[in-house]
């Protein structure tokens, strides 16, 4: 079906645009909107997001994901997580229970009720048209050139269109992810596991420098993936890894999708996220925790502080100030995950010179301990204890 074009509907120039209608992008949109005074606000992404196929497994930790949005709604809820069991490469298993909980969340329906809000405060919202480049500052504005050539100003732009997109190349605030690892993962049905819990499986025969996971999403459903290393693109074929997992464990499956995708870890920092007039978020500021691979929950969080600063933006009277706006965006981002996320960076290279030994050894050892006493504090004073490789390779995070 050939795409409606609706640019000819649009305002020559808007207060904020926000390229990209993801997590962050939506809730950069809701901060710019949540004030008595509402800037006009457009809102671009290429694809109508919530009628693509899912893309993530899902999965998010209850306190991150209140911190990032608030009030969480039911519908956007498929399971609660109460517990993960890890799989060693030797089978053995840890169980743990965590008090906060976690969500597998319906993305689809949670971007579509979050645009909906972002409408009803008073966006524009323009979907099926991406944005083509983000011209430099000209003036009090910068002109966004769409993908048919339509050319929008705005006076601060929010690039939250992802990883990859390369906007505002001309000004050195574009790179490609310096760590982007290959994910294969399928939506699998007539699965017999418990709706509240996740699974882990490391090995590296299984998933060299990742690991592969098993989230369920309820009624016998569940999403089954592995991610890999980004040394190992190219090296491998990721499909036949899953497969061959998949035949391993779950033989009985019916696979009713499968998706073939890229996960920017974040954590290596390349250069700056904000200019005058324009602000990265997202994906796009490289947001995503590098060892876990969780990047809803951050990219939200993220882009609320963008919209938050492009709103001082708006005010500001000089660059100058633009820039100290920039920069205590970027801090405030570093303080809440950026730093964390720098030393997560450092041991994950570390963790890929342990061997599988240690992990089956820490797995025996800690799968002793009552699962009700199991706490990440006595996990970690018995990987102290016994398993120095283990302990030496997250030296960074102490």
């Amino acid at each position: 079906m050939k795409k409606t074009d609706a640019t000819h509907l649009l305002n020559d120039s808007y207060d904020i645009i926000i390229i990209g209608a993801g997590p962050a992008g939506l809730c950069a949109g809701l901060h710019a909107l949540a004030g008595r005074e509402k800037p006009s606000v457009l809102l671009l992404d290429k694809i109508v997001p919530w009628e693509q196929p899912i893309q993530c497994a899902e999965g998010v930790g209850r306190l991150g994901l209140e911190e990032a949005i608030g009030t969480v709604k039911p519908s956007w809820i498929r399971q609660v997580i109460s517990c993960a069991c890890f799989h060693a490469p030797d089978g053995s298993t840890i169980t743990y229970t965590d008090k906060s909980k976690g969500y597998i969340i319906n993305r689809a329906q949670m971007q579509k009720d979050l645009a909906a809000e972002i409408a009803k405060n008073g966006a524009a919202c323009l979907y099926d048209h991406g944005a083509a480049c983000i011209g430099p500052l000209d003036g009090p504005c910068r002109r966004i050139t769409l993908d048919n050539g339509r050319q929008v100003k705005a006076r601060v732009v929010i690039d939250a269109s992802g990883p990859v997109a390369g906007l505002a190349r001309t000004e050195r605030i574009a790179w490609k992810p310096v760590d982007l690892e290959p994910a294969y993962f399928i939506l699998a049905e007539n699965i017999d596991l418990p709706d509240d819990m996740v699974h882990i499986y490391v090995a590296h025969n299984l998933a060299p420098g990742g690991y592969a996971w098993v989230f369920p999403r309820g009624k016998g459903a569940a999403n089954i993936g592995i991610v890999v290393g980004s040394s190992f693109k190219g090296k491998i074929n990721i499909r036949g890894l899953l497969d061959a997992f998949l035949a391993r464990n779950f033989p009985s499956i019916t696979i009713a999708r499968r998706f073939a995708g890229a996960i920017p870890c974040g954590g290596q920092k390349r250069g700056p996220i904000t200019l005058p007039r324009l602000i990265k978020t997202g994906d796009a500021a490289s947001t995503v925790n590098p060892i876990s691979r969780a990047g809803i929950s951050e990219a939200m969080l993220c882009g609320g502080l963008a919209g938050d600063h492009a709103l001082l933006m708006l005010k500001a009277k000089s660059e100058r100030e633009m820039i100290g706006i920039g920069k205590s965006y970027e801090m405030i981002w570093r303080k809440k995950r950026g730093a964390s996320h720098e030393k997560l960076a450092k041991a994950k290279n570390s963790m890929l010179a342990v061997p599988d030994t240690d992990y089956n050894k820490a797995a025996r050892s800690l799968g002793a301990i009552n699962r009700d006493e199991l706490t990440m504090s006595k996990i970690f004073r018995t990987a102290l204890g016994r398993f120095p490789r283990l302990v030496w390779s997250l030296r960074h995070l102490m």
